[in-house]
C-alpha cells in the first residue's frame, strides 16, 4: 500500500512538471459597491482535457465557488452588496485542477485584485465629428458631445436599482445644464483657451413607492311596486376603475401632468437643495466626493484645450517641369500650431483617401503656416505630390499633380547661320575677284614708258620740216 500511494504522488508530481499548463485570473474592475464584478480564468498550453476551476475571495462573507469546464476558459460572477461591503482592495484567488483517475488534484493557482469603491467608475469622453478624441484637444466652433462612459457592470447596476440619475455639468466652475443620459452638448467658440470640466453623475437608490390606485364604486337602487307586495332592489353597477393621475416634477421645477402606471417622487425640493450644495462641491473642493447612505455619486474631471482646425490649403508653384528641373512648391494653410507635416510622392495620378498619415521618420514639426517642399524627380512621367498635415485637433491631405516633360534637343540659330553666312560671304567674294580680274585684263592698254624727267632741248622746225621728218 505505501508503494501505491507512493507511486500515486509520483505521477501527481510528474504530471504538474509535464503538463506546462498556465493560468492567469483577471477581472472587470474597479467596480461600484453593490455591482457585479466578473472573474476570467485563461489557461494556456490547454490539451482538451476537462479542467475544474475552484474559486475563492477574500471578502466576509466570502465567496466561493467551482466549476468543471471542457474548455481552457472559465468565467465568476459575484454581486458585493452595499450593505455587506466596505470600499477597499479585494484579492480572488483561483485554483485549476486536473482529474487522475477520478480523483482532482492541484496543477496551479492564480490571483488577482480588484478595487470595490464608493463612487462610479468609467471615464468623461469627448466626441467631435462622430469621432472620441484622441486626446484632450477639441476644434473651435464644432459641437462636442460629452458623456460618461461607465462599465456595463455598473451601468446595469444603476439601471436595476436606481430611481433617478442625473448628471450635472460645470464649465469652469459656471453651471451650464443637468442631463439625464449622462451626455451633453457644447460648443467651443474661444480659440487657444483652455476650459475644465466637471461633471457630477447623482444616482438615487432610495426604492420608489409602492403603486397607488384609487377605486370608485358607485351604486344604483331601483323600487319596483305591485299590488300584492313591495320589494326593494338593490343592484350594484360594475366597478370603474380610473387610471392614476400622477404629477411629475422635472428637474426645472416646471410641472407637467401626465398618466402613468406608477408613482415618482417629488424631486423639487431635493433637487433645489442638492444643486447648490453640488455647486459648492464642484467649486471648492473638487478633490473629495460626498457620499450618502442612499446615493452613488461618480465624480468626473477633464481640462479640455480649444484649438482651430486646419483649413484652406493652398499648394502654388509650377506643375509643369521639363526633365531634370527641381519642383519648387509653396504650401500655405491656417490652423492653430504646432503642425506636424510630410509629404508623399505618388507614380501616376492618386486619389486622396484621407487616411493617408506621416511615418515619424518623414515628420517634420513647425509652427509656421507656410513651408516650401523641393523635390527632384528622376524619371520624365506624371507625378502626385500627396501633402500631410496634422495638428491637436485634426489632420488635411491634399494633392498636387505634377507633369515631366522631356524637350526636343534643337540647335542654336547661330550655330547654322553664322556658318552659312560667312561661306556665302566667301563664295560672293571669290565670284567677285574673278569677275574683277576678268574685267581688268579686257581693258588693259599698253602705255610707252617715256621719261618725262629729262628736259631736251628742241629746235625750232616749220611745219614743213615735221612732216619731212615724220614721212
Amino acid at each position: 500500500m505505501p508503494r501505491i500511494l507512493l507511486l500515486f504522488c509520483l505521477m501527481i508530481v510528474f504530471q504538474k512538471v509535464v503538463s506546462g499548463l498556465k493560468l492567469s485570473l483577471t477581472s472587470d474592475g474597479p467596480a461600484v459597491r453593490g455591482s457585479n464584478v466578473s472573474f476570467t480564468a485563461t489557461v494556456s498550453g490547454y490539451g482538451g482535457e476537462n479542467l475544474k476551476f475552484v474559486y475563492w475571495d477574500d471578502a466576509q462573507p466570502q465567496h466561493t465557488a467551482e466549476f468543471i469546464e471542457s474548455s481552457n476558459i472559465s468565467k465568476w460572477t459575484v454581486e458585493y452588496p452595499r450593505n455587506l461591503y466596505e470600499a477597499r482592495d479585494y484579492t480572488v484567488k483561483v485554483n485549476l485542477m486536473k482529474s487522475f483517475y477520478g480523483i482532482w488534484y492541484l496543477v496551479t493557482t492564480s490571483s488577482t485584485t480588484f478595487d470595490l469603491t464608493d463612487s462610479l467608475n468609467g471615464n468623461l469622453v469627448l466626441n467631435q465629428n462622430n469621432l472620441d478624441r484622441p486626446n484632450k484637444f477639441v476644434a473651435v466652433n464644432k459641437t462636442v458631445h460629452h458623456y460618461i462612459k461607465l462599465p456595463d457592470n455598473e451601468l446595469q447596476f444603476l439601471k436595476k436599482n436606481a430611481s433617478t440619475i442625473i448628471t450635472y455639468w460645470f464649465i469652469d466652475c459656471v453651471y451650464i445644464d443637468q442631463t439625464t443620459d449622462f451626455a451633453l452638448n457644447y460648443t467651443y467658440v474661444d480659440v487657444m483657451n483652455d476650459h475644465y470640466i466637471d461633471a457630477l453623475v447623482v444616482a438615487n437608490n432610495e426604492p420608489l413607492p409602492p403603486i397607488t390606485t384609487t377605486t370608485t364604486t358607485t351604486t344604483t337602487t331601483t323600487t319596483t311596486t305591485t299590488t300584492t307586495t313591495t320589494t326593494t332592489t338593490t343592484t350594484p353597477k360594475p366597478t370603474t376603475t380610473q387610471p392614476s393621475t400622477t404629477t411629475i416634477i422635472n428637474q426645472n421645477g416646471t410641472t407637467m401632468n401626465g398618466t402613468h402606471n406608477i408613482s415618482k417622487r417629488s424631486l423639487i425640493n431635493r433637487t433645489t437643495k442638492k444643486k447648490n450644495t453640488i455647486k459648492d462641491f464642484i467649486c471648492h473642493n473638487s478633490s473629495i466626493v460626498p457620499i450618502g447612505d442612499t446615493y452613488t455619486y461618480g465624480h468626473y474631471q477633464e481640462t479640455i484645450s480649444v484649438r482651430e482646425p486646419i483649413s484652406t490649403v493652398n499648394i502654388t508653384g509650377m506643375n509643369w517641369l521639363q526633365h531634370g528641373d527641381l519642383l519648387n512648391l509653396k504650401v500655405n494653410y491656417s490652423g492653430s500650431p504646432p503642425f506636424n507635416y510630410c509629404a508623399l510622392y505618388k507614380l501616376g495620378q492618386y486619389n486622396v483617401t484621407g487616411n493617408e498619415t506621416c511615418s515619424p521618420n518623414t515628420r517634420t514639426q513647425t509652427t509656421s503656416n507656410v513651408f516650401p517642399l523641393v523635390h527632384y524627380f528622376s524619371d520624365s512621367d506624371q507625378h502626385t505630390v500627396v501633402v500631410v498635415i496634422e495638428n491637436d485637433v485634426g489632420k488635411a491631405v491634399s494633392r498636387a499633380t505634377i507633369n515631366i516633360y522631356k524637350a526636343s534637343v534643337h540647335a542654336q540659330l547661330s550655330v547654322i547661320v553664322v556658318p552659312v553666312t560667312f561661306c556665302l560671304l566667301a563664295v560672293i567674294l571669290v565670284v567677285f575677284g574673278i569677275a574683277y580680274y576678268q574685267h581688268r585684263s579686257r581693258y588693259t592698254v599698253e602705255v610707252a614708258d617715256f621719261d618725262f624727267g629729262q628736259q631736251v632741248k628742241l629746235d625750232y622746225k616749220t611745219f614743213t620740216e615735221h612732216i619731212r621728218i615724220c614721212s
